[in-house]
């Protein structure tokens, strides 16, 4: 499967797969798997429409995701489950290209179609047995989509690094550990980040309580930023970048 298979005038790439992905779960008779199958699902059959709420719950199990997913990678030769994967994956795509979209220059078709494509080269390659398969699928589908709006990024628009990554997927906090951790951002920027970012605190509050003028607080986060979607981009950050999960 390649992203030229979904090329369509009627509607972006993501799209088309959508309605493939509705199409092959229709009931009755739609694709499907036994809960019983997967550790903390009911012993009850699931049609991929409903498993893929399941996957999107917060409850849902690291250990129930990666044994889902385990068995999507394992299925990759059926052109059908092939879809189905990607399908089971369109909220994560749908976040990051949402979130991606308002900053980039180009047309909202061609990003859906670089974050489907960089999904579907780390669902393609990935070893089986691998640790951690929903993350590194979503972080490929991240990256891909980072590194396209990152390079043709509307003027004066902030670009949304850690917005972008979808929960529970991934988690912006490990990324950004990560990124301390190997030197690409410094400790204070890295707390910078997470208050402005995740916890919403204005850059005007940081300054009054740090002392910071907010102009500096602002261009430091802008850099950061920047470090953190350059590291993505080079491969220096992420899932199996040495030490990630």
């Amino acid at each position: 499967m390649a992203v030229h298979d979904f090329e369509d005038t009627t509607g972006s790439a993501l799209d088309l797969v959508e309605t493939s992905f509705l199409t092959l779960t229709e009931s009755p008779g739609g694709l499907g798997v036994n809960g019983a199958d997967f550790p903390g699902l009911a012993d009850r059959w699931f049609g991929l429409r409903d498993l893929r709420v399941e996957m999107t719950r917060p409850q849902a199990s690291w250990a129930t995701r990666n044994a889902v997913w385990a068995f999507l990678l394992a299925a990759r030769d059926v052109d059908a489950w092939k879809v189905a994967a990607v399908g089971m994956a369109m909220p994560a795509l749908r976040h990051i290209t949402a979130t991606l979209a308002p900053v980039y220059r180009g047309e909202a078709a061609d990003l859906d179609a670089e974050v489907l494509t960089g999904f579907i080269d780390v669902y393609a390659g990935l070893p089986a047995g691998t640790r951690g398969i929903p993350g590194r699928l979503a972080f490929g589908a991240y990256e891909a989509g980072l590194v396209e709006v990152a390079g043709y990024r509307k003027p004066g628009m902030d670009l949304p690094v850690l917005g972008a990554l979808p929960r529970p997927w991934l988690e912006p906090r490990w990324l950004l550990a990560q990124a301390v951790e190997r030197a690409v951002i410094s400790p204070p920027d890295a707390r910078l980040l997470a208050l402005t970012r995740l916890q919403g605190v204005t850059v005007a509050a940081v300054s009054e309580r740090s002392g910071v003028p907010g102009e500096e607080l602002a261009i430091r986060r802008d850099a950061a930023e920047l470090e953190l979607a350059v590291a993505v981009g080079a491969g220096e950050l992420g899932p199996g970048t040495g030490g990630g999960r």
